[in-house]
Order: structure tokens, then sequence, then C-alpha cells
């Protein structure tokens, strides 16, 4: 449980990424055509949007949803493996303001901040909104990688973590 795992190397996880790539496109193709038809169909339906215009909108805003869907696969393409440090840990208070009909509420909510020394001496902020559990399990001080295309960190010591012991113990009776 010292040491970090090579089990990333798998290829059950480079399934995952390929799955994830696909479901994403998938996904943002599916809100596309239903952008494009729905649009129509309303200005056809409620006479407020011409033809020409509605399909132009539809596709203007299918278009966007293929654009974000692009936009996340460059920056999994462009993510790195990296080591580093945990060096501070914040908990935060912040207000947002949220409409609910024709009221605006504030609404308090807690990022919970984590700051990372990589070894390249980059420093890098990992927030995590209303999740104090993974706030929690990383530590002042302790090692931890960043794997390529995931968000959380693998810990080098995971020897103290009794919900790992906990979560490999019920996986080892399931078999």
């Amino acid at each position: 449980m010292v040491g970090f795992s090579d089990k990333i190397n798998d290829p059950m996880y480079e399934n995952y990424r390929k799955k994830t790539r696909k479901w994403s496109f998938l996904f943002a193709t599916i809100l596309a055509v239903v952008t494009i038809v729905g649009f129509v169909v309303y200005g056809e339906m409620s006479g407020q949007i011409e033809m020409p215009h509605s399909l132009f909108y539809g596709l203007g805003i299918g278009a966007l949803f293929i654009v974000i869907a692009l936009l996340q696969e460059v920056k999994r393409k462009t993510d790195t493996t990296w080591d580093g440090v945990v060096v501070d840990k914040q908990i935060l208070l912040k207000i947002e303001r949220v409409r609910y009909g024709n009221k605006v509420k504030t609404v308090p909510y807690t990022p919970y901040v984590l700051k990372v020394n990589r070894d390249d001496g980059k420093i890098f902020t990992h927030s995590v909104r209303d999740n104090r559990a993974i706030f929690d399990y990383y530590q002042i001080g302790e090692r931890i990688r960043h794997h390529k295309g995931f968000s959380y960190y693998e810990k080098y010591d995971k020897w103290k973590d009794s919900w790992i012991h906990t979560k490999l113990y019920v996986h080892k009776l399931h078999r």
C-alpha cells in the first residue's frame, strides 16, 4: 500500500478513456440533433421564429455542443501525468446569486481547496464544491500523483487509509 500503483497501465483504463471519448461525442451529437430539430419544430409550431432563422439558431446552438465536446477532447489530450505534494488545504465559504423565477436569492456554498506543489515547481489548485470527503482524504505533506485523464489524485502512501482498506476488504469478500 506504499508507492504508486501500476494498475493505471491496465488495458481497462485505456478502454475507459476510449469509451469516455466515444460517449462524449455521441452525447454532444444527440444534443445537437435534438436542438436543431427542437428549434425547427418550435419555430413552426409557435410561429415566433420563421423557418430559415429557426434552423440557423438550432445549427448554431447544436454546433456549440460539438465544439464543447471537441474542447474537452483537446483538454484530455493535453493533460499529463505528474507528481506533487499537497502543500495547503482551505475551506472557504462563498455566496452565489441564484435566480428563482423573478426573485434573486443568495445561496451559500463551500469550496474545499487543495493546493499541490508539482515536481516541476508549478502550483496546482484543485477545488471541490460541497464535497468534504475528497478534501479530507488528502493531508498536507502527502505525496500524490495526478494520472492523465483522471480528476483525482493517487496517494503515494495509502497504508493509513481505512477507507481504502475497507474497500479492498469488501472487494475481496465479493470475489
